[in-house]
Formats: structure tokens, sequence, C-alpha cells
């Protein structure tokens, strides 16, 4: 009962598969069929309204739909737009174009390097320190390449006050000046340090900075203002670090290191009498002889181990680990 109820059930699947395979296909036909005169221009007439001749037979009728079908099929092929032609294999991919862009770049460097960078030794020139009369400030700018950063609008000046004697200032009004810049003077260095961030740009904050030295001079010239030379100038601000010289006495002279090698030799010939005449024990000869004395003390027991007689007979073979098997190979 079983097994004809096993093959009715394998007919029912495969003729469901058949007909959903059919149905299928059947549905793909006609979209394309409907693709294709939608996208033609002409209008034609279905097989079936064509008119049949009395007397005409079955076969030639036949014959007449199978040649307009292929003449349909090949008037939508030329309708359709030619792919093949679209795609040129010998064009270069876009991925191909950045490669040879990089390339050409590369080129254009390598170019540069060899004939317009030797011309540049024409214009070099000898560096010249420049003159603290004539540039007595000395800027400093922070940079991040090209990124945005709070701290690059900084601006930091330095000068020397000794220098700007040059610009018609005098030692009173220099002394002046000194007591006027307060915490930002170094008295060991006679530099004066100023900074400004105050201000979006470097441009800003560098003008203000000079407006700033320019008061200050001003101030110290002014012979109508007070010359604050009843008040001393006020170091508290920095810590004075100790500088300590080298000793004269210790530095190594040929002299000197003569008379120490000198020295050396003596204490060695010296060490080397004492213990020739056993005055004095020698530290390697004391370690190897209590070395030999411990070794030895060691080897003794195996060595009078060793010396004893073997036991014979089966309890001797027992306690060598012998036995009649091994014995026999």
């Amino acid at each position: 009962m079983a097994a004809p109820l096993k093959r009715i059930c394998c007919q029912a699947a495969r003729q469901v598969s058949i007909y959903r395979s059919s149905s299928t296909t059947r549905q793909f036909a006609e979209s394309r069929q409907c693709q294709h005169t939608t996208s033609r221009t002409f209008t034609s007439t279905s097989t079936a309204a064509l008119p049949r001749r009395r007397g005409e037979p079955q076969n030639n009728r036949r014959q007449d739909e199978e040649a307009f079908s292929e003449k349909e099929h090949e008037e939508v092929l030329e309708d359709e737009p030619d792919i093949d032609g679209l795609i040129n294999e010998s064009e270069i991919s876009s991925t191909g174009y950045a490669e040879l862009e990089q390339h050409r770049e590369l080129r254009e460097m390598v170019r540069l390097a060899a004939w317009e960078m030797p011309l540049l030794s024409s214009l070099s020139r000898e560096y010249e320190q420049p003159d603290p009369a004539r540039h007595p400030l000395r800027w400093r700018y922070t940079t991040y390449f090209g990124e945005a950063h709070p701290a690059s609008r900084k601006v930091v000046v330095e000068y020397k006050v000794s220098d700007l004697a040059h610009q018609g200032l005098e030692e009173k009004h220099l002394d002046k000046l000194r007591k006027l810049v307060g915490a930002r003077y170094n008295p060991e260095t006679d530099v004066v340090k100023m900074s400004c961030e105050s201000f979006e740009t470097q441009a800003q904050n560098k003008r203000f900075l000079g407006d700033t030295i320019e008061k200050l001079i001003a101030e110290a010239k002014d012979p109508n203002a007070d010359s604050f030379e009843d008040i001393p100038l006020d170091t508290r601000h920095h810590k004075f670090k100790p500088n300590y010289k080298f000793p004269e006495e210790w530095k190594l002279t040929q002299e000197r290191r003569a008379e120490l090698e000198a020295q050396r030799r003596a204490l060695l010939l010296e060490e080397g009498q004492r213990v020739e005449e056993n005055r004095i024990v020698s530290g390697m000869a004391a370690i190897e002889a209590e070395r030999q004395l411990r070794l030895k003390q060691v080897e003794e027991p195996i060595m009078a181990e060793a010396r004893q007689p073997l036991p014979r007979g089966k309890q001797g073979r027992k306690e060598m680990g012998q036995t009649a098997g091994a014995q026999r190979l």
C-alpha cells in the first residue's frame, strides 16, 4: 500500500514542477514580447488576425507564421542598441588614468630636480648675522603646517636691552626700561621676553607687541615722567642658577696623567712583592684553595663507596638489578 502511494505522490510533484516551469517560461516570453512591442515604432498584426485563404493547407500557414515570427525577431534585434559598440576595450580605466597622472607628476618633479634645482646654487649667499643695531627684535612664530590650532596665533618677541642704546636711549633710560618691563626681564642675560595671543591672527598680535615696545621706549625717554631712580631693580621673579666652575687642580693634563700612571705602577709592584714574601694573602689563591678542599670533601665518600667489593651470588645479582633472563642474554 505504501509503494503505490509513494509513486502517486512523486508523479504529482513532478507534474506540479513541470507546470510551474512552463508557466514561468510563458510569462517571461510574454513580458519579453511586450517590451519589444512597446519599444518599436510600428504596429504589427498578430498571426491570428491573418486571413486564411480558402483551400490553403494547414502546413503552409504554419510556415508563414514561423517566417513572420523570425522577421519580427530580426526587427526587434535591429531596434535594440548595440551594446558591444559602446564598450571599447582599448581604452584605459579610471584607475589607469590615476596611475598615469601620478607617473606624470613624478616625472615632472624629477625634471625639476635634474635641470632647475642645480641653477639655485647661483643665487646662494653667505650667511651674515643680522646687526643688532639695525634689527634688535627677534620674533618667533608657531605653525602646525596648515592645520588650525589655537596656539598658532601666538607671537613671541625677544630683545636685548643694551641693543636699544642704538635707538637713542641713554643708560638711565635703559635702567628705567628694565624696571618698566618687570617680570619679563632676565637679569642674567639682559633679555626681555614678551608674548601675545589675545587676537585671532599672528599679524594682529605682532602689531600689538610692536606698539607696546614703542610705548615703553617713549615712556623711558619721556623727560617729564618719573625716572624711578630711587627704586631699585626688582629681580625676585628670577631664580639665579649657581654656575659651578671646575677646579683647575682637577683638570687632567699630560703631566698629571704621567704622574698617576707612575703611582699605579709603583702600587702594583709593591703589592706583588708582598704576595711573594707571604706578607699579604692573595684573594684568588685563597678562593681556589677553598674550592679544591670542598671538592675533595664531596668526592671522598663517593670514591670510598666505589672501592667496596661487589656482592656475589643470587643476592648480589638482585642488588645489581640482574635477572636470570638478562644473565642469559
